[in-house]
């Protein structure tokens, strides 16, 4: 049977002498490993095989690893250059590392769309922790953002929070500790809108504290390459 979806390449690599592995993000499937025959020396006018352009492709075959029939372009690559292709591929990686194949998640599949086209015009850390924020939620993952973890009381603005990776916020009156976190870092995270300089920089680092667990020791790839792109040009930071 063939199987057609709206999908975008998180990562390829060579397989054999002329073909490639490729990991599609796709609307209907979720991740789909597949193979891309001949993909490595295409024929003139096929459509490239690259991250970040929205495609419409066809795939056949059972098991974890299907075969590529088609990817028909809808589009240009929403990202192409500069620092936001960096940014784009620590989204693409979160994705690769959370994501199980074949579970669809169509909500994070529209979210990745906006997300990407937040980057490619100029938008930085707000749309990476938006996009963070929502797939830990779609994935059942995330932490109760806004409430204590122990007596359920809500998190204000004003009150700093201790933070249990397994538990989440801890009002004053339950932390075992100071608190660390400001509830206006965790409100932002919750839900958005704006921030100033060191509550986008806490978040970061609260988000990076979150998704530890999850992602395992092994380090991220996009991070590396985000560190030997800012040592020419200052950026953003994951």
């Amino acid at each position: 049977m063939t199987e057609a979806d709206s999908a975008f390449i998180l990562h390829r690599r060579p397989y054999r002498e002329t073909s490639l592995l490729v990991e599609l993000f796709t609307r209907g499937s979720g991740r789909v490993g597949v193979i891309a025959r001949g993909a490595r020396k295409p024929r003139k006018g096929a459509t490239p095989m690259e991250p970040f352009r929205p495609l419409q492709a066809t795939w056949t075959g059972r098991g974890d690893l299907r075969t590529l029939r088609t990817a028909e372009p809808e589009g240009t690559a929403v990202i192409a250059a500069g620092e936001a292709l960096y940014l784009g591929f620590y989204v693409n990686e979160l994705l690769l590392r959370l994501c199980p194949r074949f579970d669809p998640y169509p909500r994070v599949f529209n979210a990745y769309t906006a997300t990407l086209a937040a980057l490619a015009a100029g938008e930085r850390e707000a749309a990476l922790r938006r996009f963070e924020t929502g797939l830990l939620r779609e994935l059942g993952l995330a932490p109760e953002w806004e409430r204590c973890a122990g007596c359920g009381a809500a998190v204000t603005a004003e009150a700093a929070c201790d933070w249990e990776a397994e538990r989440g916020p801890l009002c004053p009156a339950c932390a075992p500790a100071p608190g660390r976190v400001p509830g206006r870092v965790l409100l932002y995270l919750a839900r958005g809108g704006e921030g100033d300089a060191e509550v986008r920089r806490r978040a970061r680092d609260l988000m990076r504290a979150v998704l530890a667990p999850h992602l395992g020791p092994r380090p991220l790839e996009s991070r590396t390459l985000l560190r030997s792109a800012r040592q020419h040009r200052p950026g953003g930071s994951l």
